[in-house]
């Protein structure tokens, strides 16, 4: 049963990832104003759109409003779920050995995702909180698949891997880690067509004229960050940290694949990245090119989760297993 609901709680995840940044990118972030309740109510009220409801500024819109729900409604669930698993571990309920550590971590994150989750509407968006609530979701799900990793029967290797090339591993990690921050911060700060719809260029240039001074600003509490306060100028700025980032992991995650070629049973693993990592460059080249469509836009989210959680099964792999 641990291990059915790890495989339901991953699902679930992927839904709130994927319902999370349809909603962020629909402009929805705001649909109810309020929170956990939608304008008062615990389901969308059915009244007509632009009716200014008693007590709220924000005028009603119904798809916007749902779309928030739902999004709160899959995170419940999710929720739920991770506390069953706690509980279950807790009794010994595993079909593998497991300790307590990450079950608990990872119920105690699930909360702290919620309050997150809960301050994105309380603060209207600021963009360090979207940011950060987009990055606790990627931490979920990679949480929550290492837990059902561990479940796995241990794998018997052939191959010593290499310390350099393990230390390199983790290094592929953390950079992506910080290109899919970049991504929560280039979306947090309406930034994605800064540069119009060019591609490699931005503005006109390969190298526009950048102001950073304000790229990384965190900004009051309090204020309405709904379409962005910053300068265009900032924005372009923070989308070509964005491409030179992508640019950075490109280049590592091509490394790793290559020095990584003669570990015959981590071949499988590395021909998945790959794949991910053509799609994902790909689907960042469309999202500028085409002014963002939804499903694309969704898409670049999706696949980015995928190529962190292919990551980590890797490095499950190379750490985990067991040597011949």
């Amino acid at each position: 049963m641990f291990k059915k609901l790890l495989q339901i709680s991953i699902f679930l995840a992927l839904v709130v990832v994927v319902l999370g940044a349809y909603t962020r990118l629909s402009d929805a972030g705001l649909g109810c104003p309020d929170w956990p309740t939608c304008y008062g109510q615990f389901i969308v009220p059915d009244v007509a759109d632009g009716t200014k409801l008693a007590g709220y500024e924000r005028p009603f819109e119904a798809a916007k409003g749902w779309k928030e729900m739902l999004h709160r409604y899959s995170a419940s669930m999710l929720g739920l779920v991770v506390l069953v698993l706690f509980f279950l571990a807790l009794k010994g309920k595993t079909e593998r050995p497991q300790s307590m550590a990450l079950p608990s971590f990872t119920a105690f994150f699930i909360i702290l995702q919620g309050m997150f989750g809960m301050w994105t509407v309380t603060l209207l968006v600021h963009p360090g909180i979207v940011t950060l609530h987009l990055l606790g979701g990627f931490i979920t799900v990679a949480l929550i698949s290492w837990m059902l990793l561990n479940q796995n029967r241990l794998v018997v290797t052939y191959s010593h891997i290499l310390k350099r090339h393990k230390l390199l591993l983790i290094t592929t990690l953390v950079l992506l880690s910080g290109q899919i921050i970049l991504g929560g911060w280039t979306s947090a700060n309406y930034a994605a067509l800064s540069c119009g719809e060019q591609f490699p260029t931005c503005l006109g240039s390969w190298w526009p004229d950048m102001d950073f001074s304000k790229t990384l600003y965190w900004g009051a509490f309090g204020i309405d960050y709904e379409y962005g306060i910053l300068e265009n100028q900032t924005r372009a700025t923070i989308q070509m940290m964005h491409r030179i980032g992508a640019l950075a992991s490109t280049a590592l995650i091509g490394l790793l694949i290559y020095l990584f070629r003669s570990y015959s049973h981590l071949k499988s693993s590395l021909m998945l990245i790959g794949s991910l990592l053509i799609v994902q460059i790909t689907l960042g080249i469309l999202n500028v090119l085409l002014s963002l469509p939804m499903a694309i836009a969704v898409l670049h989210n999706v696949v980015a989760l995928l190529l962190l959680l292919s990551i980590v099964t890797l490095i499950h792999k190379v750490f985990k297993t067991v040597p011949n």
